[in-house]
């Protein structure tokens, strides 16, 4: 049965991981894509994954369509393309006609300055309209929770591990009844009797699978303020509160409102992605929380597996819940892989993207070949440094004895 439920685990990891990032790598490419047919570029193909073809097809317009064996990426490559990084032509044209005679055939490094920059940056912008509709129907369908907390019972969703609540046996679930005789109507009043009552037995009446027991504990003493904990108040150790589906009050929302939240979220995830970056630099964050391919397949296979594992039978609800978490999860990625993508690195969109800003500031004219190879080269180690910095990060958290 282990090895049944491990061959399970397995599989549910590897494809929530596979379906979240062929997703997002899909609308990233599609940006460029859909904009180079609309400036009318010459496009070979289209590929969701690296390495061998699995599945290939060409529709009208002459692209090819395919799924490489490595979900790790994609790309679109244009006619004219040296390579599938779109780095360079596969030719240097340098007389006037012949150049304007490319540029009538659609090849992309022939096209103007500004079609160059459209189809680049589009990439990027389309993983942050995603996230923005992602978010936004999360909104809406999920709507706005009113709940009042002081409607809720005191029931702990969380208990923290080697606290006084752990030593004592509660366990996430428990409703607090009352403490020492007197009753504890919601999870504020228990906090106000706990933090008065440091190294102070206490005897909890809790509700517990529709069961009263009694239990002691002697809540900690906090070392120093934390937060709204003031130094010296007594901590039990959890958290809370944690309402159940029947108790909770939901609001529909609009339409607008829901585009409202999305581009909040959207921007909230880039503010606090710039604010930890910033933060590595100025010494005062530890880049341990940059995760790699295998961060990400923890990640989704954790989110899955709660789907599927959560409470009830109902099949069809389990594979909505499903649904919704990955989407939520794709939206979250799709912003990291926008953001990412607008670096200033040789190899991604905004290395390409500086390399245009250069180019203009030139008067037209481009960065020498041999400078751009050479930058090329220079940003694929840097990306090949931060992917073994990142997947040595995924290794530490996942199996911490490897530190």
């Amino acid at each position: 049965m282990d090895v049944l439920q491990g061959i399970q685990n397995i599989v549910v990891y590897v494809a929530a991981f596979v379906v979240v990032l062929s997703v997002v790598v899909f609308v990233h490419e599609f940006g460029h894509f859909q904009v180079a047919r609309w400036r009318k570029v010459a496009i070979d193909t289209f590929s969701i994954g690296f390495g061998k073809t699995l599945l290939s097809w060409r529709d009208r317009q002459g692209v090819e369509w395919k799924i490489g064996a490595l979900p790790l990426g994609g790309y679109v490559k244009f006619a004219d393309d040296a390579d599938a990084m779109s780095t360079g032509p596969r030719e240097q044209i340098n007389d006037p006609a012949a150049l304007a005679e490319a540029r009538s055939k659609g090849l992309f490094h022939a096209q103007s300055l500004s079609t160059r920059a459209m189809v680049v940056a589009a990439g990027p912008v389309t993983n942050f309209i995603f996230a923005v509709l992602a978010f936004a129907a999360l909104a809406l369908m999920a709507g706005r929770d009113v709940t009042d907390p002081a409607t809720i019972p005191a029931r702990i969703a969380a208990v923290a591990q080697g606290g006084a609540a752990a030593n004592a046996g509660l366990q996430p679930g428990d409703v607090i009844v009352s403490i020492d005789g007197a009753p504890i109507a919601n999870f504020e009043a228990l906090r106000a009797r706990v933090s008065s009552a440091a190294d102070t037995p206490l005897a909890l009446v809790i509700e517990r699978d529709g069961a009263q027991q009694t239990l002691s504990v002697t809540p900690t003493r906090a070392p120093a303020d934390q937060g709204e904990v003031r130094a010296g108040q007594g901590l039990l150790g959890v958290s809370g509160p944690m309402p159940l589906s029947s108790e909770r009050q939901i609001e529909s929302i609009g339409v607008v409102e829901a585009f409202s939240i999305g581009a909040q979220n959207t921007w909230g995830i880039i503010a606090q992605t710039v604010s930890y970056i910033g933060a590595i630099f100025q010494g005062r964050e530890s880049g341990d929380q940059i995760a790699g391919p295998l961060g990400i397949i923890n990640v989704s296979g954790q989110v899955a597996t709660n789907a599927i594992d959560g409470p009830g039978d109902d099949l069809g609800a389990k594979i909505g819940m499903l649904g919704l978490a990955l989407l939520s999860l794709m939206a979250v990625l799709s912003v990291a892989v926008g953001f990412v993508n607008l670096l200033p690195i040789p190899i991604l969109d905004g290395g390409h993207l500086l390399f245009y800003g250069i180019e203009a500031v030139r008067g037209g004219k481009p960065i020498p070949a041999m400078a751009q190879e050479w930058a090329y080269r220079a940003g694929f180690a840097v990306m090949a440094s931060l992917f073994l910095f990142a997947t040595w990060n995924d290794i530490t958290r996942l199996f911490p004895g490897a530190q």
